[in-house]
């Protein structure tokens, strides 16, 4: 018993079955995965190019991505695992705060720049992971500085300022 003086409880250990007969707990996933899949696809398939630059052109490697997540999404709908139970309580709360950090970054990465859109990414998953103020924010500048000297100078990859700082 693996879980023996921790307190874990041996039917814990079991994976999650879905009460319903079908799984769809276990199944929903893969089906907007497959979803994503086809979106995707039909995404890529539309991506023109002139031919003579290049013969395979720029839509095999996102239409390869397509089918492998559609045949990923498919094997997973068809053969489920066991699923974790959805978050509860404060670890509900925490992962919606975390997914809302997400696209707060994103909705400032044009605005204010990749440094202050990764500083406030970085800095608030430091905070959700109970990090002290101080702790979060050296987290933060340090890791936006650091990805965007990877970013720069590194792959020289062009980064934006923002458009509150640019004006334009």
């Amino acid at each position: 018993m693996s879980g023996a003086g921790r307190g874990v409880r041996a039917e814990e250990e079991e994976p999650v079955r879905a009460r319903d007969g079908f799984g769809w707990g276990e199944r929903l996933p893969a089906l907007v995965l497959f979803l994503v899949a086809l979106a995707y696809g039909f995404a890529a398939a539309r991506i023109e190019y002139a031919f003579s630059s290049d013969p395979l052109g720029p839509r095999v490697f996102p239409l390869g991505l397509a089918i492998l997540l559609a045949l990923l999404a498919l094997a997973w709908f068809l053969r489920p695992g066991g699923a974790e139970p959805w978050p509860r309580g404060g670890l509900l709360v925490q992962t919606a705060g975390l997914v809302a950090l997400a696209y707060l970054a994103a909705w400032l990465f044009d605005r204010a720049g990749f440094l202050i859109a990764m500083g406030v990414l970085c800095t608030g998953a430091a905070l959700m992971f109970r990090a002290t103020l101080r702790q979060a924010l050296a987290s933060g500048i340090a890791q936006a500085v650091l990805w965007w000297l990877v970013f720069a100078y590194g792959l020289r990859i062009p980064l934006p300022a923002g458009r509150w700082f640019t004006g334009s």
